[in-house]
């Protein structure tokens, strides 16, 4: 053995009998591994399955110079797309659907902007309508009540409507324009008035909106409450006689509250009526009367008749609305209209078709339109006559004269009831008409009224 390695040998021995020795640091405690374990992997979220719903939204105000080009960047924020993974709220609208809408109805169409993506991406379903004030729902008042919404299909090929028979049929006068993302879709349209359902109010205020994705070839059953309120920019209101419209809506729903009262927008001068025949609820029937219809005009005055529910009396000025005046107490329509003391007076006549234990009501009234458009009542009602056994209305072509001729039931001081004549004439004096009264020998046949034109 040489002299190193000699060395060699207990030098080895020595540093294996320290490295086997505890240390300070190790003693007492488990010697640690001399590789270190991998962490645990954190198992990936399961991917969220596309969603078909689709956020709807009121802009404050059309876009500025909209142009229908399928950009909608003009429009502003439509919402940004949810976090991935994450589930859509089960709100009706939830904000964080992945795909967005943009609803604005005018009186020159209903505007839309979309930005769709997910079950949306290749298009959507749309229905937008105004609810009519209806009792409980069954066959034919659903039916009636089909007619306040209008169903849309909104894709790359553009604008469709679903037709009473449940087929698509392109929408005359639409324009629809779209872009491809990397999202999905972008699409803009605009929907003609002539394509809007019946509308229930004057002015319009809002709209009810439905979208979900196009994911079938039918358009979806309305499902619970999923229609969406949605604000118009401004009260949507439709010419001509844009205010009459609306005092007719609030004198009829304040006084009568019918059901049914509609028009549709692309013929708003016209007014619908519903009711039940009778005691059926399962049907409806409608009638249709015209919103205005001018009788007189006298200098920058003009008056006509109005009668959707309540027969009344429209007023204008220089084509500028002024009043409606309610006629329906004292009859179902003028009698006469005639030009009298600068003014234009209305003559109506109102009586009890029955006649029940307190006897028949009769009576007239008359209403003068000034130059001013002011209305007032130039009448003396007052004739000491309450009820009436018989009674019919008599008056002249000219409406020199006007009155009554019948039997009351309690007439002065007398005893027995006796046929009476009113008649009523104009007084310059007073400044309207006033009654003379006269008996009777006998109660005259009441002349036959002629046969009203069709």
């Amino acid at each position: 053995m040489t002299r190193f390695a000699a060395l060699a040998f207990p030098l080895a021995a020595q540093l294996a009998s320290c490295a086997s020795a505890p240390t300070e640091q190790t003693r007492g405690n488990p010697a640690l591994s001399p590789r270190e374990p991998a962490a645990a992997e954190v198992p990936k979220p399961a991917a969220r399955a596309p969603s078909p719903l689709v956020r709807v939204a009121a802009p404050d105000k059309l876009p500025a110079n909209l142009v229908i080009d399928g950009n909608v960047a003009e429009w502003g924020s439509l919402l940004p797309p949810p976090p991935a993974g994450r589930p859509p709220s089960a709100d009706p609208n939830p904000r964080d659907a992945p795909s967005h809408l943009a609803f604005a109805l005018t009186k020159d169409g209903a505007f839309v902007a979309a930005d769709l993506a997910e079950l949306s991406k290749d298009g959507i379903w749309l229905a937008f309508g105004f609810p009519p004030s209806a009792p409980a729902p069954s066959g034919g008042v659903e039916a009636h009540e089909a007619r306040f919404e209008r169903m849309f299909r909104l894709d790359k090929r553009g604008l469709f409507q679903v037709n009473e028979g449940g087929a698509l049929v392109p929408v005359p006068g639409s324009v629809a324009s779209m872009a491809f993302t990397a999202r999905g879709m972008t699409i803009e349209a605009r929907i003609p008035v002539a394509a809007y359902p019946r509308a229930s109010a004057a002015p319009i205020p809002d709209v009810l909106v439905r979208a979900i994705a196009a994911s079938t070839p039918t358009p979806p059953k309305a499902s619970g409450d999923d229609r969406i309120r949605v604000a118009a920019p401004e009260p949507v209101a439709f010419e001509p006689h844009v205010d009459l419209r609306a005092a007719v809506y609030r004198q009829n729903l304040a006084e009568r509250r019918p059901f049914g009262l509609s028009y549709s927008p692309a013929a708003p001068d016209l007014l619908e009526t519903a009711r039940h025949p009778g005691k059926d609820t399962s049907s409806v029937v409608t009638s249709e009367h015209p919103l205005y219809v001018p009788e007189r005009k006298f200098g920058e005055v003009e008056i006509g008749y109005s009668n959707a529910v309540v027969p009344s009396i429209a007023v204008f000025k220089g084509g500028e609305f002024v009043d409606l005046v309610d006629i329906g107490d004292i009859g179902e329509e003028p009698m006469g209209i005639v030009e009298r003391n600068k003014q234009i007076h209305v003559f109506s006549y109102s009586q009890t078709d029955t006649l029940d234990t307190a006897g028949t009501q009769a009576g007239w009234s008359v209403l003068a339109v000034g130059e001013d458009g002011s209305v007032s009542y130039p009448f003396n009602g007052e004739t000491g006559v309450g009820r009436w056994e018989k009674v019919y209305e008599i008056h002249s072509e000219k409406f020199d004269w006007f009155g009554m001729r019948g039997v009351p039931r309690e007439y002065a001081d007398e005893e027995t009831p006796r046929a009476i004549e009113i008649l009523w004439r104009f007084d310059k004096q007073f400044g309207g008409y006033m009654p003379t009264t006269r008996p009777l020998t006998t109660l005259p046949a009441p002349r036959p009224k002629p046969k009203k034109k069709p």
